[in-house]
């Protein structure tokens, strides 16, 4: 891809990571400003931290001298399991190309620059949540769907609604 050019991200390019994480919820939908807002600040904080204790691997395209692309890995805490060894894995994480550079293969540069790193690592898998836009880049990669449930903790919950009226 001539005019771009990939590197692991310092903590120099948190403006660039920050703004890309954004891109990425906006693209997903459902959150108004304010929430966006809320969750730059919140999220410019957790990868500060994390960049400097290397547990937040972060790489960034550039073209023309401006941050065009982003990706990076998270190094996640898990439980013992008896067929993977105990510490992290990597969990790929805040996958965005912004809209004039998609098309020209930048998101699937970035997810081949992670996983050539969790190899040379020594890490036996990652991790991730795709979005319906990402979801192609991953599955031509050799990802597969895993199966995950989820249950809010709010005043609705079934678990919640039980416990009331047992009272």
């Amino acid at each position: 891809m001539p005019g771009y050019s990939i590197h692991t991200a310092t903590v120099a390019d948190l403006d660039a990571l920050v703004r890309h994480r954004r891109g990425m919820w906006e693209d997903i939908g459902g959150y108004d400003a304010a929430q966006l807002d809320a969750h730059d600040r919140l999220y410019r904080r957790w990868a500060r931290e994390k960049l400097r204790t290397r547990k937040l691997i972060a790489w960034v395209v550039d073209h023309r001298g401006r941050a065009v692309a982003s990706g990076a890995v998270w190094l996640q805490a898990t439980q013992p399991h008896p067929r993977i060894r105990l510490g992290p894995v990597p969990y790929l994480l805040s996958m965005y190309t912004e809209p004039e550079h998609r098309g020209k293969g930048l998101a699937t540069r970035i997810v081949r620059e992670t996983m050539r790193w969790a190899k040379r690592a020594g890490y036996p898998r990652m991790t991730l949540h795709a979005s319906d836009m990402g979801r192609n880049v991953y599955t031509r990669l050799g990802w597969k769907r895993t199966w995950e449930m989820r249950a809010k903790m709010d005043r609705t919950s079934p678990s919640r609604k039980s416990r009331r009226g047992r009272r």
